[in-house]
């Protein structure tokens, strides 16, 4: 796995620092979700719980989206927790 952390910084001059989880927009670019440090580990723990109940299930559909949320679950483990 590559050790580099995917994160991008962007500066928002005036603003109070903290973006809440939700859409955001860069220009012309298409709209992505953000998801906050806190709201991201809620989410890491509900994807983990789902992999272990699910982890049988014989449904190729089910499985196609747990291959997804186990994506998502390692980018949040290894970009967005902080490690203490």
């Amino acid at each position: 796995m590559n050790s580099t952390k995917k994160i991008t910084h962007i500066p928002f001059q005036g603003s109070s620092g903290v973006v809440p989880s939700g859409a955001i927009q860069f220009q012309d670019d298409w709209p992505g979700l953000f998801l906050r440090g806190d709201s991201a580990s809620s989410l890491l723990a509900t994807i983990r719980g789902l992999q272990q109940r699910l982890v049988d299930h014989p449904d190729p559909v089910v499985q196609a989206a747990l291959l997804q949320l186990k994506d998502v679950a390692t980018m949040i483990e290894h970009d967005v927790l902080i490690k203490q």
